[in-house]
């Protein structure tokens, strides 16, 4: 593939960001680690495209990553040496494991998700593959009475109505009972501006029909929605933005596409791309 000195690399299991080999876009880089400068972090994944196909690798743990050669991908799972390399650390990096007095140099295990799609059509395999190897449900267990359980008849169960799922790029981030009776949704979306054609637009997830399975007696009702910041401990009406001035940009510069303000009776979250939303709901 001829990439052109250029790749891309995750930023935080989000955006993926651009990265040309010994170039800088904010100033004049001065190329004396042609290894190392060029070595990014990885959480998620990285692709490179030759305007006819992208090549996407996903992983399932924090690597370094890069393109030094053109047509390239190479990973760095895991660092072995045997002499200090003289970058700070002050001693080799020469992990070992020991069992009954034998000692072995550590062994590290992964697992690379690779794929090959026309131009323009990588995006939505890396976002949708991605979501589930980056951050898949995790099951929590409680202890329960014996009695209670064995009694209990129904063993498949949905919140949601039974006509309606999440859109394709809409993600669930966190979904928790919280001690005070209410409970903690955040809500994402999965796609960068301009990443997708199909999926890179304004996305929107009915809360009504999101707690709306109906049980014997009754449907969930929200009786109460605060929108708050990210870390939930402040609503979002009390904070303050601040406005950055940016060299370059322009007051034609298009506005990031955020969504509305949520409406107290129609319920609807309106995610813009890379959006999450944070909300605490009374049931």
């Amino acid at each position: 593939m001829v990439t052109n000195h250029t790749f891309y690399t995750d930023s935080n299991g989000r955006d993926f960001l651009k990265r040309v080999r010994d170039y800088r876009e904010d100033w004049d880089l001065q190329v004396t680690q042609p290894v190392a400068g060029n070595y990014y972090p990885v959480n998620l994944g990285m692709y490179v495209t030759d305007g006819k196909y992208e090549l996407s690798v996903l992983v399932d743990r924090a690597v370094g990553a890069s393109s030094i050669q053109d047509g390239q991908i190479e990973m760095m799972f895991h660092r072995r040496i045997l002499y200090d390399d003289g970058r700070g650390v002050g001693e080799p990096l020469d992990e070992t494991v020991c069992v009954d007095s034998k000692c072995d140099g550590l062994v590290a295990r992964g697992t690379y998700y690779v794929n090959v799609n026309k131009l323009g059509h990588g995006a939505h395999w890396r976002r949708t593959q991605g979501q589930k190897v980056y951050s898949p449900f995790l099951l929590g267990f409680a202890h329960e009475d014996e009695n209670s359980w064995k009694s209990y008849s129904v063993v498949k169960a949905s919140m949601m109505d039974a006509n309606y799922s999440l859109p394709d790029n809409v993600a669930i981030i966190t979904l928790q009972y919280l001690d005070d009776g209410t409970t903690l949704l955040r809500l994402a979306h999965l796609f960068q501006a301009a990443e997708d054609p199909q999926y890179s637009v304004m996305a929107k997830v009915e809360l009504k029909k999101f707690f709306g399975k109906r049980t014997c007696c009754s449907v969930a009702q929200i009786k109460e929605l605060t929108e708050t910041n990210l870390s939930a401990n402040q609503k979002k009406s009390a904070m303050g933005k601040l406005k950055w001035r940016v060299v370059g940009d322009t007051e034609s510069s298009p506005a990031p596409i955020t969504g509305r303000p949520v409406d107290s009776q129609a319920l609807v979250v309106e995610l813009g791309p890379m959006k999450i939303r944070t909300f605490l709901l009374k049931l």
